[in-house]
């Protein structure tokens, strides 16, 4: 008995080695929000280049500022900050007197912030508001990454993030 090529079962386990192949080493770029005193995680898989932003409220002057950031190839870069008071302005050492002051400032990785005691913070990313009071306690360490996961382990770990 002759047997009959299977063309449509040959392109099945193509396609089913080719997606394992892309699962294990196809990397996706995740920023993630890691609590340092209390296991609280939010990780978002993010593009190349997306900007994000942490809003909060100058805690000597009572006055809103927004920093500016832009993630470049692994790197978190402070592009500018937002403020409309002079006197926050001059906190930051800016002479001109201007609502958006740009910067190129790369920052190390992983950037840590404290969750303010008083005032409140959240991070602007991806049409998402994301509250520090939601990550922690005040006082408690927020640190702030960006990183290449395999998209096997970011979607393992989307299963199984902590909080």
């Amino acid at each position: 008995m002759r047997r009959k090529p299977r063309p449509l079962l040959a392109l099945i386990a193509i396609a089913v080695v080719t997606g394992g192949v892309f699962l294990f080493f196809a990397k996706a770029i995740v920023f993630e929000l890691r609590n340092l005193d209390h296991p609280r995680t939010v990780r978002i898989r993010i593009s190349p280049s997306e900007p994000f932003s942490l809003l909060y409220t100058h805690s000597i002057y009572r006055e809103p500022v927004a920093e500016e950031f832009e993630v470049v190839e692994g790197q978190i870069i402070l592009k500018g900050v937002r403020t409309a008071h002079a006197g926050v302005m001059e906190y930051y050492g800016f002479e001109e007197v201007k609502p958006f002051h740009t910067l190129h400032k790369p920052l190390p990785r992983p950037l840590i912030i404290k969750r303010g005691m008083e005032e409140a913070q959240r991070l602007m990313i991806k049409n998402m508001s994301i509250p520090f009071d939601s990550l922690g306690e005040k006082g408690d360490r927020i640190q702030l990454d960006v990183y290449a996961l395999p998209w096997v382990s970011y979607w393992y770990s989307k299963l199984h993030d902590e909080g």
